[in-house]
């Protein structure tokens, strides 16, 4: 059981690396053909903002609901360039890591842990140095 966990804990990280790594990529190709990533939206009940993604200048803000927000988006990127932060997310495959050996419900668990976990614990336990479980760990 002890070298299945280990596999899966190791599946799990080289499985978060890999889709970052192709976040990074698309979000660097959509950059490099002059799109504007953005984050933002609505923000309680009627607040809203825009922000660059990559430097996090707020670009917009306001508190006129939706209508407000997607009339500011229109004024600030007429050509449609911009490219929001969560379509690109949308693209990733969100599939959980599955590994023989472990019920799904018990590799579910782990991973989340993997995933938001104390990364010193984690190298310990499966023989990794930290900076490579943060590294493999890391969101795009």
């Amino acid at each position: 059981m002890s070298d299945t966990l280990k596999q899966h804990i190791e599946n799990v990280l080289e499985d978060n690396f890999a889709v970052m790594n192709g976040t990074r990529r698309r979000t660097e190709e959509l950059e490099s053909q002059g799109h504007r990533i953005v984050t933002g939206g609505p923000v309680g009940e009627d607040g809203w903002d825009i922000i660059d993604w990559r430097t996090n200048e707020i670009l917009a803000a306001g508190d006129g609901g939706l209508d407000e927000y997607e009339a500011a988006g229109k004024r600030l990127d007429p050509e449609n360039n911009w490219v929001h932060r969560d379509a690109i997310l949308e693209e990733e495959d969100d599939s959980r890591v599955q590994t023989d050996g472990l019920p799904e419900g018990l590799a579910a668990a782990v991973e989340d842990w993997v995933l938001d976990g104390d990364p010193e614990e984690i190298a310990e336990y499966i023989g990794w140095p930290v900076g490579k479980v943060e590294e493999y760990q890391a969101e795009a």
